[in-house]
């Protein structure tokens, strides 16, 4: 870099001239009808969104709207937690977004002119429907970009548009190396399974239309990279979308075929597992036969966010149960924290993943029940918080309407019991003498049943040790005859 360059950068504010160093030494990176354009030296970005509008970044925008649930979990994986003014309505994820104000495209354009932003952020949906409030706020002197990519291969670049857009480059390298990363970990797991033991699947996009999504959706690519076999891959794209007609008569064609019945439930389809079950005509399907019918969020299959990872991992975990659930890893730990033993429990049990509903978890939750993503201590982009999440959700914690969870301190064979307890259809048991264990005991129910039924031992003394550790060996132990006794209905 010369004198006189190096002068002028550092000349900037300090933001400004990372942007600029960044922006301008890269060469474009564009995905199909994303990106495009790139500045040489000394000149800005430039991007074209899907309206095709030309996009020229002069500098990092620093008070954004997004009207769009992923643009929203994108913007806080690149840390741009202060520059979002405002989110979507009805937002769930990340929990840092509930605090910020909620814009709708139902509402006057005044109401946004008010909060002064320099972006939003908006989908082609949005686009088309409501033209009149796009135009004010441009009239405005507002950027309004409308991005949504339709392809794996967009996603890489719909996320390095939007580091273009806030001056994140490195950050939306950095996710893009991450999602990579976590395909390797899957693709690693897939490759466990022998090609003839991999399952064919029919992934329901829209049940009253007998629709299923386009074969380079990226839902298609969660399941196939999940190691599923799409049963529709003749399908063809409605219009351009990631929706794609199938029809009953195509379904059934192939019931015979089909190992597993999968649907993503979500604004587009309010579906449950006994309406398809009871579909006319579907008790032909294999799946529907072999209780093999499965429901999962649209938000963690069919939105361009690191979260894809989670919904990948779900399918695989319903497909390949004992693959995906491998607790191998904790049979050598001694002393199990409460992280450990969520991811245990959650994995051992099959547990579905929690993924978070605004009316259900946000609005309608009872003031003494956890409230998802309420946790201080524990970070919704770590490990970790899926499975403490769930088993939080679930209800085998007590008293997790607590503002912190501790999740690496032991977990005790108290906490063991009553999550066993919980979770599982136990029959009655004989009483049993507990000599540390009084009648009084909270949790004496509990430790008796689990006791009483084999799951958990007594020490030689005859004593529980309810405040005892708990090793892997031990949990696992303790949840295989939990499961054996439910199973045998003993």
């Amino acid at each position: 870099m010369n004198r006189k360059r190096r002068k002028m950068i550092l000349g900037l504010p300090m933001v400004m001239a990372l942007f600029f160093i960044v922006c301008s030494g890269l060469p474009a990176v564009a995905g199909p009808g994303l990106s495009g354009g790139g500045g040489s030296a000394g000149k800005p970005c430039v991007i074209v969104d899907r309206s095709g509008n030309r996009i020229v970044i002069k500098k990092p925008f620093t008070r954004i709207i997004s009207l769009y649930g992923a643009h929203t979990e994108n913007l806080f994986s690149l840390g741009l937690d202060q520059e979002v003014i405002g989110v979507s309505r009805h937002e769930a994820f990340p929990p840092l977004a509930l605090i910020k104000p909620a814009f709708s495209y139902h509402d006057d354009a005044e109401r946004f002119l008010a909060a002064r932003p320099d972006l939003v952020l908006i989908r082609p949906m949005i686009a088309r429907g409501y033209g009149n409030l796009v135009r004010k706020l441009r009239q405005a002197g507002i950027t309004v970009v409308s991005l949504q990519p339709t392809t794996i291969g967009e996603v890489y670049s719909y996320w390095r548009d939007l580091g273009k857009l806030t001056g994140r480059e490195k950050q939306a390298e950095k996710m893009v190396s991450e999602f990579k990363a976590g395909l390797a970990r899957i693709h690693a797991l897939v490759q466990k399974i022998p090609p003839a033991r991999r399952k064919q699947v029919y992934f329901e996009a829209i049940h009253s239309k007998m629709k299923t999504f386009s074969p380079s959706s990226i839902a298609i690519f969660a399941l196939k990279t999940a190691g599923g076999i799409n049963v529709a891959g003749d399908a063809r794209s409605v219009r351009g979308t990631n929706i794609a007609a199938y029809g009953k008569e195509h379904i059934l064609a192939r019931a015979d075929e089909i190992d597993v019945y999968l649907a993503q439930k979500g604004a587009m389809n309010h579906i449950n597992v006994r309406r398809i079950v009871e579909e006319g005509g579907f008790g032909a399907i294999k799946a529907v036969r072999n209780g093999q019918v499965y429901i999962i969020d649209e938000k963690i299959v069919s939105r361009p966010t690191l979260r894809l990872l989670d919904g990948i991992y779900e399918i695989g975990r319903f497909l390949y149960p004992r693959v995906f659930n491998d607790v191998s890893v904790f049979l050598k730990i001694p002393r199990l924290t409460r992280a450990q033993f969520s991811e245990m429990f959650v994995k051992m049990t099959n547990m579905p993943l929690k993924t978070p509903d605004y009316w259900h978890d946000i609005q309608r939750r009872s003031a003494t029940r956890h409230k998802y993503g309420s946790f201080r201590d524990v970070d919704y982009t770590g490990h970790d918080y899926k499975f403490i999440e769930t088993a939080a959700y679930r209800g085998i914690f007590a008293n997790t309407s607590q503002p912190r969870f501790y999740p690496h301190r032991p977990i005790t064979r108290r906490a063991v019991a009553y999550a066993i307890f919980v979770d599982f259809d136990l029959p009655e048991t004989k009483p049993v003498a507990i000599r540390d264990i009084r009648n009084s005991d909270p949790m004496y129910e509990q430790i008796r049943t689990a006791v009483g039924l084999g799951i958990m031992k007594l020490d030689q003394k005859g004593d529980f040790l309810p405040d005892n550790p708990v090793s892997g060996q031990e949990l696992f132990r303790a949840i295989s005859q939990a499961i054996r006794i439910t199973k045998s209905g003993r």
